[in-house]
């Protein structure tokens, strides 16, 4: 499971609930030296973004779908923990914005790539596998 919000809560249910808070890391889809989350919960599964929201969808074997399931393991953006960096959208970070994950900017046009708290928003820890 991965996430903390500013409290050091975990954010279980932040991506797709409970049973699909626990991810497998595999080696990136579109680059082996990233990574790519699929769901424990549900094999063939992984967490993609689209519109730049993340989404648990099933491989479809495309370019398309490998790139937007990639993310390059970064330090973390606040100085602790990691953050995950989109392959194809290299100024985006995965991050969590009003219960919703998102691939963010530090600053842009959309609501979710707010400059506010963004560099803990894009900080990710690891966590054991929920039970």
């Amino acid at each position: 499971m991965l996430g903390r919000d500013d409290q050091g809560q975990h954010l279980v249910a932040l991506l797709t609930g409970k049973a699909d808070a626990t991810w497998i890391v595999r080696a990136g889809l579109a680059d082996s030296a990233c990574i790519s989350f699929e769901s424990a919960n549900a094999a063939g599964k992984y967490l993609r973004h689209y519109a730049f929201e993340l989404y648990l969808k099933p491989n479809d074997g495309t370019a398309q779908f490998a790139a937007d399931a990639t993310f390059c393991l970064r330090p973390g953006n606040s100085g602790t923990g990691y953050s995950f960096q989109s392959v194809n959208y290299p100024t985006k970070y995965i991050r969590h914005y009003r219960f919703t994950a998102y691939i963010a900017s530090n600053g842009g046009s959309n609501a979710w790539d707010a400059t506010s708290s963004w560099a803990q928003d894009t900080s990710w820890l690891a966590a054991a596998p929920l039970s």
